[in-house]
């Protein structure tokens, strides 16, 4: 890499920061690093941002900790993000699911969005989700995703587009038997920075986002291999 101050070729090592070589030009004596690749850094340190980042903090802080670029950390959870797999449907039966949706916003000016979410009351974990707005259409794209699960009783708010989707036989409409998924909309809030209401973090697409929930949906649900 030439200076960046005076484009000079010229230039000899000297010394570490942060682990990076600092250069001196020869030419005008302006010290400067070439900033690592993000692929240049072991998976140790990757793996680290990741878990980090499930703990609820966001890039700017990673970065901070760890010596490195917000961006380079944003890469490194999108990247775990495309790798880890689908929540996937269970065989055996779910003897009582329990769902609700949740606002979040999303992009420079911060709309709303609504994050439908499924949760297995006894069995202690995320189902499945979907981010959209809260009509009946993304009402039914949510039970596309959880349909297929073998759900014998399924709860939800007085929410219409419920009503919808559910099948009257199986549907359980009140607030107090919500309460587990409830509960579970709070762990987005504690462990994703970008979930805080008053937080400076926030979505600027909603890939990132889905991928932030379906990493947590796996961390809280113990199939994250990643971090095993």
């Amino acid at each position: 890499m030439d200076c960046p101050k005076c484009k000079s070729g010229k230039k000899i090592k000297n010394g570490i920061i942060k682990g990076v070589q600092r250069y001196k030009c020869k030419s005008c004596g302006y010290n400067y690093t070439v900033e690592r690749r993000s692929y240049d850094y072991p998976f140790s340190t990757k793996k680290k941002a990741l878990q980090l980042y499930l703990e609820g903090l966001g890039f700017r802080s990673i970065g901070r900790i760890l010596g490195v670029s917000n961006v380079t950390v944003l890469n490194w959870v999108k990247s775990f993000g495309e790798e880890v797999a689908k929540l996937q449907s269970e065989t055996q039966d779910i003897e009582f699911v329990e769902v609700d949706e949740m606002h979040s916003y999303i992009g420079y000016k911060k709309n709303y969005c609504w994050i439908w979410i499924a949760v297995d009351r006894f069995g202690k974990r995320f189902i499945n989700f979907v981010v959209g707005d809260r009509s009946t259409e993304t009402a039914k794209k949510f039970w596309e995703e959880i349909k297929d699960y073998k759900m014998n009783t399924i709860a939800s708010d007085y929410w219409k587009p419920y009503e919808a989707i559910i099948p009257k036989s199986k549907h359980v409409q009140s607030k107090a038997e919500t309460f587990t998924v409830e509960g579970y909309n709070s762990l987005f809030r504690h462990f994703l920075a970008r979930m805080r209401r008053k937080s400076k973090c926030y979505s600027k697409s909603m890939k990132m986002l889905e991928l932030s929930i379906l990493l947590l949906m796996h961390k809280r649900n113990n199939t994250l291999s990643i971090l095993n």
